[in-house]
């Protein structure tokens, strides 16, 4: 667990962001605490080695325009501009002072005017000059925005009654937007940064299978394509971005050709591994071939099994599984703050370049295995008599599946079919593959024997063929015979030909197309899936792979996937990131479900829980007792009127009897006080026109809502 102290200061009170940015260092399991700077104490604490910001970790500045430089608007006199462009020199000279003492990151957030007293002129202003005097400076980073977080809805981001009262300017949900967003940024500059982004391909840059589907059938809608937008940023930023795929590398070229206009090119490709090896030796293959280590690699695809087995032998790699909707993974990219960069140099921009030009492979670090990971599958084969239910899919199969199809047939003419479903721990592939068979003497010969490439490599294709073992020996059937016909695209049925103890023989008037290769039947019920032991080797000079173990060193620890995955998916906007913070509070609901609480009652009581150090257990638990300050009261006040339209006099909170019960009391008073006479008068009309039995009616429903 890292550990880092952040310390804060702001030209206005912003301890509100404390709560949000605690939360952040707890999600990414960060040890320190937040320690705030005294009230728009900006540069005194900048210059002071021993304040809060000396002492800290990493220094967060918060600021508003108006509170550097007053209110400059459109078309503003000289000296109005002239003062905030000094007060922005001022501040970007101090905060470079500040970062170059400390020798820790800084960086500085600009926060959104007040629609009161503000002005967009001047936040303009102030933004572009400090971005504009920090530009060189790599220890300070400038924050022009809350974004991708900011709220959508300008009410969401201002609270007008909480800045007139404590000068506390935001709404919780623009606090929470900020802390994601300065959390974020300074992760980007206080950990390594990924250097290698690989993507797989059917089902990540596209839709559909390109070796089934072919490279006309492959589908890239505009939502996919900006997944292709977000790669081709990673490119421009410097990244080497490589793919891996299980397919036929002259498919995926092709689709690329045919596809001109998109936002990256396979020259923006460094390396590619488009084949049938598993994807954790591919990647170690890329490694190799760059030179780099595992732990600086990401790696992107959609099925959950390939994330699985890479994870499993490829632990250093961050592996993280795409969404499958094409939306849903352009947002999970823009999202992964591993691919953020905090600063973009022209040697980065070169660096794809560099590597296509000056690649090298180095020695192989050793064999790998995956008999354990397979082993993890749970992997459940099922083969029976196809029925008609399955006739509409058997024919599907027989038409498109083309690398694992050993005989390239299209059609189905043996004497019996059979189908093949599969499931694992994951989930359900449904009917992937089938058999098609006749009894020929003493050989049961199989015409067809085919499986979609979803489930290639796992066993499958093994367990189908001791099927057709057994089956044979049962009936007393001394060989089993698989037609296999080369085509273009089943090199993945050839090489699983290759590892079987057969007998090549020609057969029938198409011997000279058709070969069949012939076991025993006892052969053919003993074959099980061993996962390959293969090497990867290197072919470049001696002693630049003499230095590839030096290079990485001990093992990395298996990457940060879920909590990477969690960010991206579920933490990505103020709301969603305001429930988390809630929910990580578990005395927030103990503290709804006291009995006897009214429906005011239960929600004063579940906002102290949330806002202050000690959840309450009974209405008459007070305020100030629970750990209350002054700032916990402007924001409970602010919650107050908000939620229920009143203002809550000061009289009433600063005593001993502040408590939930004559909070609660107040409340309702007011409501009922701030009522206008022409509502009541109209209430009052709806009453007189109603029955005894309603208002009867109405009463009970009162109480009965009072008392739950």
């Amino acid at each position: 667990m890292s550990k880092i102290a952040l310390g804060v200061a702001a030209t206005f009170t912003a301890e509100p962001l404390g709560d949000a940015l605690r939360f952040w260092l707890a999600e990414l399991g960060t040890e320190g605490d937040v320690a705030f700077a005294p009230y728009d104490q900006v540069f005194p604490s900048l210059l002071d080695p021993g304040s809060v910001l000396g002492r800290a970790g990493a220094v967060v500045v918060l600021v508003r325009a108006e509170d550097l430089a007053g209110n400059v608007t459109a078309g503003a006199a000289d000296k109005d501009t002239a003062a905030l462009d000094a007060a922005a020199d001022d501040l970007a000279t101090a905060l470079r002072t500040s970062a170059a003492a400390a020798g820790t990151p800084h960086l500085v957030a600009v926060c959104p005017a007040s629609p009161g007293h503000g002005s967009p002129e001047a936040h303009a202003r102030l933004t572009g000059g400090l971005v504009e005097a920090l530009k060189d400076d790599r220890s300070v980073g400038v924050l022009t925005s809350a974004e991708p977080y900011e709220p959508a809805d300008p009410e969401a981001v201002h609270d007008a009654f909480a800045d007139r009262t404590g000068n506390v300017p935001y709404t919780d949900h623009y606090f929470a937007a900020l802390a994601a967003a300065v959390v974020r940024r300074l992760q980007a500059v206080t950990t390594p940064r990924p250097k290698v982004v690989v993507a797989d391909c059917d089902g990540t840059l596209w839709d559909g299978v390109v070796g089934e589907d072919g490279p006309d059938g492959v589908v890239i809608g505009p939502e996919r394509e900006e997944i292709w937008r977000e790669l081709a940023r990673q490119v421009a930023a410097g990244r080497l971005l490589c793919l891996c795929s299980k397919n036929e590398e002259k498919d995926v070229r092709e689709v690329f050709a045919r596809h001109p206009g998109l936002p990256f090119g396979l020259d923006d490709v460094t390396a590619m591994r488009v084949g049938w090896e598993a994807k954790s030796q591919a990647l170690r293959s890329l490694a190799d071939e760059l030179n780099l280590g595992l732990d600086s690699f990401v790696f992107l695809d959609d099925s959950p099994v390939e994330c699985a087995e890479v994870r499993a032998g490829c632990p250093e790699v961050l592996t993280l599984q795409m969404p499958t909707a094409a939306a849903d993974a352009a947002a999970f990219l823009r999202h992964c703050w591993p691919l953020d960069l905090a600063a973009v140099t022209d040697a980065d921009r070169e660096r794809t370049r560099r590597y296509q030009e000056e690649r090298r492979r180095e020695q192989a670090r050793g064999e790998m295995s995956l008999a354990d990971f397979y082993a993890t599958l749970d992997l459940r084969v099922t083969i029976t008599p196809a029925g008609p239910e399955h006739e509409a899919r058997a024919a599907q199969l027989a038409e498109r599946t083309n690398q694992f199809n050993l005989s390239g047939t299209r059609r189905l003419d043996g004497d019996e079919t059979f189908v093949v479903d599969v499931r694992d721990r994951f989930g359900d592939y449904g009917v992937v593959g089938l058999t098609d068979v006749r009894t020929d003497g003493d050989t049961l010969r199989a015409g067809a024997f085919l499986l979609s490439c979803r489930t290639l490599g796992r066993g499958v294709e093994h367990r189908m063929l001791a099927h057709l073992g057994a089956l044979a020996r049962d009936r007393g059937l001394a060989r089993v015979a698989l037609a296999f016909r080369p085509t273009e695209r089943n090199q993945p049925a050839r090489d699983f030909l290759a590892t079987l103890p057969a007998t090549i023989e020609p057969y029938g008037e198409e011997a000279a197309e058709t070969a069949w290769h012939v076991l025993t039947a006892a052969d053919a019920a003993a074959v099980v899936h061993s996962p390959a032991h293969t090497p990867v080797h290197s072919s470049g000079p001696a002693e630049e792979r003499a230095a590839g173990p030096a290079r990485i060193g001990s093992a990395a620890a298996p990457a940060g996937w879920a909590a990477v995955e969690r960010i991206a998916t579920r933490l990505t906007g103020p709301e969603a990131i305001l429930d988390a913070m809630r929910a990580a509070r578990p005395a927030t609901a103990v503290a709804a479900e006291v009995a006897g609480a009214t429906p005011v009652e239960a929600t004063v009581m579940r906002w102290w829980a949330e806002l202050l150090d000690k959840p309450p257990t009974s209405v008459n638990d007070g305020f100030f007792e629970l750990g209350g300050h002054s700032l916990r009261l402007v924001q409970f006040m602010a919650r107050v009127r908000a939620e229920f339209g009143v203002e809550l006099p000061f009289d009433t909170l600063y005593t001993t009897s502040f408590t939930i019960a004559e909070v609660a009391k107040v409340i309702e008073e007011r409501q009922l006080a701030e009522t206008g006479d022409e509502e009541l008068a109209g209430l009052l009309d709806e009453l007189a026109g109603l029955s005894d039995e309603e208002i009867d009616a109405l009463l009970e429903s009162g109480l009965e809502s009072g008392n739950g």
